[in-house]
């Protein structure tokens, strides 16, 4: 196996690894700290320039945004639409639209003006035990067959509808798969999948996995069926979900066979 590809059991989470984007210097020095003294670990992002590349060094489970900085609300759906972090937004009015335009975009909590450290920490802790038990529910939930269609890059829909694969959604899948269990580096995808290694703010394997995830999901799959790894990239924990139609046809024509034999 590639050294890229870390083998490691999907087990008790960690604390949660949290960026501050866009909070004023003292403020998210002091929340930075008392957010530290919790157990969690913390990166500080001054701007939505720089969360970039944090989010591609330090792969934090939650972001804290402070609505006040961002330079506009698209900012928080682009951050939210990858999937792989939670998003929780500060916000520098009490106001009821901002509150309701922020979770349309795609925040997944809404704080309101100077609320107290102890409710953001609690705030961060809940979301991120929301994560967890759904990628623990998604991992067990039970498994049915997900058929593929290799001759013709596609997946195959509940009433055999076909959704094809580019290519580089297709290797993914095949290198995941290939790694039988065990999560792959964004690294190794981007190598095998793009046919390029990553930058530090590059987040092409994760737009790549999302677009993916959505295809899986038209064929009865959930959209989570790939599991972020924290930190080690990307796996899928059941590959003997997959079938190929070639496959699934052998199964089929051996079980005719053996009924008849039986009869």
């Amino acid at each position: 196996m590639d050294p890229t590809r870390l083998a490691i059991p999907l087990g008790p989470p960690s604390p949660p690894r949290v960026v501050l984007i866009g909070h004023p210097t003292p403020l998210a020095a002091a929340l930075a700290a008392a957010l530290k003294a919790t157990g969690m670990e913390v990166e500080i992002a001054a701007s939505h320039g720089e969360a970039p590349h944090l989010l591609g060094r330090f792969h934090p489970d939650v972001l804290l945004l402070h609505a006040g900085a961002a330079e506009s609300p698209a900012q928080i759906a682009l951050l939210a639409q990858g999937g792989d972090c939670g998003v929780i937004v500060v916000l520098d009015s009490d106001s009821e639209t901002a509150r309701i335009e922020m979770l349309d975009r795609g925040a997944d909590d809404v704080l309101a003006p100077r609320a107290p450290v102890g409710e953001v920490a609690a705030r961060i802790r809940a979301l991120h035990r929301r994560m967890v038990r759904t990628q623990m529910l998604i991992a067990h939930e039970p498994p049915g067959p997900i058929l593929l269609d290799p001759a013709h890059r596609c997946v195959l829909g509940p009433q055999g509808e076909r959704t094809a694969l580019s290519e580089a959604e297709f290797i993914a899948l095949e290198t995941l798969l290939d790694a039988d269990g065990a999560p792959v580096s964004r690294d190794w995808l981007g190598r095998v999948a793009l046919k390029r290694p990553l930058h530090s703010e590059d987040r092409s394997v994760d737009q790549l996995v999302l677009k993916l995830r959505r295809k899986l999901a038209a064929a009865g799959a959930s959209e989570r069926t790939i599991l972020s790894a924290r930190r080690h990239g990307y796996v899928i924990t059941d590959p003997s979900r997959f079938r190929s139609i070639g496959m699934a046809a052998a199964e089929s024509s051996a079980t005719r066979l053996l009924v008849r034999a039986a009869g």
